[in-house]
């Protein structure tokens, strides 16, 4: 039995040591010149226009543009947030409403995530009811405090 692994163990070396075969540098500190020739390709068609940070920052975007593309009532995209997970429940705790995301909620950028919050309080209008109104937002799994949506926009814990 420990001829058997010794052997295996043998081949499992000798083809892991002929399987990388790179040439050695001129010494430890660097590499041949030649390594350095060709390296100035340009990997992209145009350069980008906008940084990725910036990109959305003058857009115009309501939550009035999801809902007009749902046919039927206004409550249907809120079915189809519960649907994709994005959404778990609705309830009160404390007389606080709480929005229960689930964990399509947590794969979402942070663009979408404001913009899911806020088409929730365009439906359910719970910030324009009063000057300080306010809902929660809980985690489904652990049930507790995740963040909070004002009429300021939504603070993530």
């Amino acid at each position: 039995m420990r001829q058997v692994f010794v052997l295996s163990l043998f081949f499992i070396v000798l083809t892991a040591a002929g399987a990388a075969r790179a040439e050695p540098k001129p010494w430890i500190w660097s590499w041949w010149p030649s390594h350095w020739k060709d390296l100035d390709f340009r990997p992209y068609i145009e350069e980008g226009q906008h940084q990725h940070n910036s990109q959305w920052d003058k857009s115009l975007w309501e939550p009035a543009h999801w809902i007009e593309q749902k046919p039927g009532d206004r409550l249907q995209i809120m079915r189809d947030f519960y649907k994709s997970d994005i959404l778990r429940g609705q309830y009160e705790d404390n007389d606080v409403p709480v929005l229960e995301v689930g964990p399509a909620f947590y794969m979402l950028g942070g663009e979408d995530r404001r913009r899911v919050v806020r088409t929730v309080d365009e439906i359910y209008e719970i910030t324009p009811m009063h000057e300080n109104a306010m809902f929660m937002l809980y985690d489904w799994r652990t049930k507790k405090p995740i963040g909070a949506y004002t009429r300021y926009g939504l603070q993530l814990q």
